[in-house]
Formats: C-alpha cells, sequence, structure tokens
C-alpha cells in the first residue's frame, strides 16, 4: 500500500511540475505576444532614427546651406536624402500631409508586395513601408502615380486615410508636400473614393488618360473638389510633355500631376481607400511652414512648433553600445529571474535575516539561563550547534554576495546588449549567456540558502530534543 502511495504522490508532483511549466510557458508567450504588438504599432510611426535623412529645406543666409543661386536665400538639404539612397537605393521620395501622421519616404520595390512586409532598411516587418506602385516611373515623370501604404489602426502608416471618409476631416486636411527628383511638390488633396483592389481605372495606371481618370475621380468619390480648367489643361500638359515642362508649370502655380494614395478599408474584404492630391512643383521657400528660420519642420507643421524627441525616439537613433538591431524576449526572463531570486517577494525579510538570526542563536548555547537537564543538553551539544551555525552564518553571508555580484551583472549584460526600442526576438547571440548567469544564480541559492522550508531552531527546541542528530538546527 505504501507503495502504491508513494507511486501516487510521484505522479501527482510530476503533474504539477509540468503544469506549473506550461503555464509558465503560457504566460512568457503571451508577454512576449503583446510587446511584439505594442512594438510593432508604435514602432510603425515615423521615428527620428527616419527623420533625419527627411529632406527639409535649410535657410542660406544662416550658413545652413549651400545657396541656389537664385537670391531666394534658400536650398535643397539634400545631402540627408543622399544618404537615405545610400541606406536604400530604392528610395524614391519624401511623402507629408500636413496634420497627419503620413510622414515617411517612398521606395519603390521589384513588384508591389515587395515592401508589403519589409521596411526602408530592408528588414522584415508586417508594418512595411510606403511604397510607390511599380509600374510608375521612379523619378515621378509619369502624370499619374499611385502610393501605397498598410492602414495601421493607430494611425501610423496609411492609418490616417480612414479619416478621410468623414466630410469635415476632408475638408480640414487638404494639403502636404512631396520631394522627388530633387523638387519640391506641393500636395493639394482633391477627392476621397472608397473602392476595392481590383479596379483597373484606379490602379492600372495606364487604363485612362489624365482628363478620363479625373472624370472616373468624380463620377465615383465620396467627397471632391472641383479643378479648374487650368488645372486641367496643365495636368494635360504634363501628360504629354513630360519633365520639360515642370519649370513653366512651376513658374504658373499650375499642377504637374495627380498622386493616388492607396490603402486598405478594414470594413470591407479587399476594400481600399484611396485619397487623391494634386502634384504641383515649388520652391522649397513656398512650402507652408517655411519661414527662413531653417525649415526645420519641412513644413509639416505650419505652426512651427518643434517637438523634443521622446526618449524611445532618442534610444531608436542612438542604439547600445553593441549594436544590437533586435532584443531577446528570453534575456529579459532571465533578468527577472534573478531579480526574483534576490528579492523573493514575502520571503525576503526571512531570507536576509537568517545570517543575524543564526548569530543571536548561536550566542544563546552557552547554558546560561537553563537549569537541570535542559542546562546539561543545551551544554552538550551547544559546542557542535554552534561551530554548525558558523559555517551556516558564513555559507549565507557569501551566497549573499555572490547573488548581488550576479545580479548586477546579469543587468549590466542585458543593457549592454539589447536595445528594448528594436523588434523583439525570442532569443539572440547573447541568451546563452544570459541563461547561463541564471543557471549560477540557481545554484548558488540551492547552496548557500535554505530559507525556504528550512529555519533555525532556538534553544528551548533543542533542549527538548535527546539526540542531537534528531535537530533541525539550519544546516
Amino acid at each position: 500500500m505504501k507503495t502504491v502511495c508513494g507511486i501516487v504522490k510521484i505522479i501527482e508532483t510530476v503533474m504539477r511540475v509540468i503544469v506549473a511549466v506550461v503555464a509558465v510557458i503560457i504566460i512568457l508567450f503571451a508577454a512576449y505576444s503583446l510587446y511584439d504588438t505594442f512594438y510593432i504599432n508604435q514602432h510603425a510611426f515615423s521615428s527620428v532614427e527616419l527623420k533625419q535623412y527627411k529632406p527639409v529645406p535649410v535657410d542660406v543666409n544662416n550658413g545652413n546651406g549651400k545657396g541656389n543661386g537664385d537670391g531666394s536665400g534658400t536650398d535643397y538639404d539634400e545631402d540627408s536624402f543622399a544618404r537615405l539612397k545610400e541606406v536604400n537605393e530604392d528610395s524614391r521620395g519624401w511623402l507629408t500631409i500636413y496634420d497627419t501622421n503620413i510622414d515617411y519616404p517612398v521606395v519603390q520595390g521589384d513588384d508591389d508586395l515587395e515592401y508589403a512586409s519589409k521596411n526602408i532598411f530592408g528588414k522584415t516587418s508586417i508594418t512595411g513601408a510606403i511604397y510607390l506602385k511599380t509600374e510608375n516611373a521612379e523619378d515621378f515623370s509619369d502624370p499619374y502615380n499611385v502610393i501605397f501604404g498598410h492602414h495601421m489602426d493607430n494611425g501610423a502608416m496609411f492609418g490616417d486615410l480612414e479619416k478621410y471618409k468623414k466630410e469635415d476631416y476632408f475638408n480640414s486636411h487638404l494639403g502636404g508636400w512631396l520631394y522627388a527628383d530633387s523638387r519640391y511638390y506641393r500636395l493639394d488633396v482633391f477627392a476621397v473614393m472608397m473602392t476595392d483592389a481590383y479596379d483597373e481605372n484606379v490602379y492600372n495606371i495606364e487604363a485612362l488618360t489624365i482628363n478620363e481618370r479625373i472624370d472616373y475621380i468624380y463620377t465615383n468619390s465620396s467627397y471632391y473638389r472641383q479643378l479648374s480648367d487650368s488645372d486641367r489643361e496643365s495636368l494635360e500638359l504634363f501628360e504629354q510633355e513630360g519633365v520639360s515642362v515642370l519649370d513653366e508649370l512651376q513658374r504658373s502655380g499650375n499642377p504637374a500631376m495627380v498622386i493616388a494614395l492607396s490603402t486598405c478599408e478594414s470594413a470591407i474584404t479587399n476594400g481600399r481607400i484611396v485619397v487623391f492630391c494634386m502634384a504641383t512643383p515649388v520652391d522649397a521657400k513656398d512650402l507652408p511652414g517655411f519661414n527662413n528660420n531653417g525649415g526645420e519642420d519641412g513644413g509639416n507643421n505650419p505652426k512651427n512648433d518643434t517637438e523634443t524627441p521622446s526618449i524611445i525616439d532618442r534610444l531608436t537613433a542612438i542604439g547600445h553600445p553593441f549594436g544590437s538591431d533586435k532584443w531577446a524576449f528570453l534575456n529579459v526572463v532571465c533578468v527577472i529571474y534573478c531579480i526574483c531570486v534576490v528579492l523573493p517577494f514575502r520571503k525576503t525579510k526571512y531570507k536576509f535575516s537568517q545570517s543575524g538570526a543564526a548569530k543571536k542563536v548561536k550566542d544563546l548555547y552557552s547554558g546560561y539561563g537553563y537549569s537541570g537537564a535542559d542546562a546539561m543538553a543545551v551544554i552538550r551539544y551547544g559546542n557542535k550547534i554552534k561551530s554548525k551555525l558558523r559555517s551556516y552564518r558564513i555559507r549565507l553571508n557569501v551566497g549573499t554576495a555572490i547573488e548581488i555580484i550576479i545580479l548586477f551583472t546579469s543587468v549590466l549584460a542585458f543593457f549592454l546588449t539589447e536595445d528594448m526600442t528594436t523588434p523583439v526576438v525570442m532569443c539572440d547571440q547573447y541568451t546563452p549567456v544570459m541563461i547561463a548567469i541564471s543557471a549560477l544564480m540557481f545554484v548558488i541559492d540551492v547552496v548557500c540558502f535554505v530559507y525556504r522550508d528550512i529555519r533555525i531552531l532556538t534553544p528551548e527546541e533543542v533542549a527538548q530534543m535527546s539526540k542531537p542528530e534528531g535537530t533541525n538546527n539550519g544546516n
């Protein structure tokens, strides 16, 4: 019977361990998934790291630019965009829509799926990038250009296009700018359409002439502003003559092309929201928000209020000493484990008070204060117990010192090798080191501490024992 009971007890213990391990795995995976979702949503926004490549106008009168020789006192900071071309040769321009989160570089892939799952830095990302339709000319020399972006529910990427479904928003968000092929274009929103992914008249750039396409947009748009006859004539002129008339159109202030901004409509399968803009070539000084102050906002903020980068944005731009571009979830779990070992919640006070308690108990084993058989028992076994308590205290003190050193090492190793502003992965090249540190912490805790189940006996309890071997004295 005892054998059966023993087997049942072992099975129960094993099942409890399995359930606990499975529960921990589920909790860790859930935490990983939550952080991954949070990272994707937050880092889909244009960051300081990305905006350092933004080709904003600069004021050459203040010595910040090289001068363009036309006496305007302005120039274009093309060096920043040239650096972006070095980062990604597929970069084609920069798109900004005022008072929205749309402020991104525009790339162009080998097909229209490449940058649906890859960011501007060429890394896999479900948020993708803002990208020009493959069939469009890379210098924006087509009269009609389609730009795609994912619909993020938090407003990142092209998520803000969803707001154009409301007429008030459409009427109050009509401006932006585009930088392409060393030129700035003022963007004027003139229509918003709800359609589907198979609409040839929207997504086939050769399906219609520019005037036919505008008529189609008017017929099928939810809201629109009527283009003037001169606007339509200048669009037709660009369609016929190409980039050779850009300077003429810039001087006359007439549009050159139509830009279609397309994203998914979450409420409808294969549904699409398309916002149409006229693109007029302009000098940088004519962009709203540029008032000869260096153009630090690039016209994205007409009030010219400079926003201080957040701590996260600064970390994103700076990175960590070891240059990691991802951080590992298991590594932070190892750090948390080390913290929990050193500070074991409700047991913390008991754990670190045992050394002092052992010293006080050791001092009592002298026989003073006892009489008769009690005094004889304490004196008889006192020296042996005091010796064990002395070893016990040494073990506790050494263990405490080592655990504190291990904890400090784990925290330092994590923050030197991991950058939590980068994408999260389950493990990286530093994970074996972090696991080794955690394993060492576990071994030290098992060897040096017995605070969880064993406590130090008082002299009164020892006096009741007939044999010292029967005592549980903290060893």
